[in-house]
């Protein structure tokens, strides 16, 4: 008879997001950001921006305003999903986070935002939005910009296709 291997008290390891990853979240692409109420009904909020620092924390800015129900789930302790797409070729990923922090957005982060959201801008023209409608589509007011920051647990391929939905291995 073996024993039983002893139980480990090491926290489990992180996902590495693949620096491609890094990159292609703070790129201007469209960011949706889900969570669910206590009774388990889904919420989606959307997001402005995406920053992510060098230890692998996400800091996703958007609308406070916009987005109550969103940020009162997560205020209350509930998982997170956000994903992040191109707005050219639809290549998305999404990671996943048992908890997210509600932070004060920061003046730092507010160049980066302008930054992204032109780029996601120009997206939306190039797949056939009117400038117009791209430039309503992006409005955002520093006033009301919070942040959520999360460390992803699990990190999956979203882009349509037999791959979306696979877990990127850890």
């Amino acid at each position: 008879m073996t024993a039983a291997p002893p139980e480990s008290d090491a926290p489990e390891p992180r996902p590495v997001v693949p620096p491609a990853l890094v990159a292609f979240a703070q790129s201007g692409c469209g960011v949706a950001i889900a969570s669910s109420g206590a009774d388990g009904a889904p919420i989606l909020g959307l997001g402005v921006g995406c920053r992510i620092s060098a230890a692998g924390v996400f800091r996703i800015l958007l609308g406070e305003t916009a987005n109550p129900a969103l940020l009162s789930a997560l205020a209350d302790g509930r998982p997170v999903a956000v994903t992040f797409t191109a707005t050219r070729n639809h290549d998305s990923f999404q990671v996943k986070a048992a908890l997210a922090e509600i932070r004060p957005a920061s003046p730092d982060d507010l160049p980066e935002m302008d930054r992204q959201n032109a780029l996601f801008r120009d997206g939306l023209v190039e797949i056939g939005y009117s400038p117009v409608q791209a430039v309503g589509y992006c409005v955002w007011q520093s006033d009301d910009l919070v942040a959520i920051e999360l460390v992803p647990e699990r990190v999956f391929t979203q882009s349509p296709g037999p791959g979306a939905g696979t877990e990127i291995a850890r």
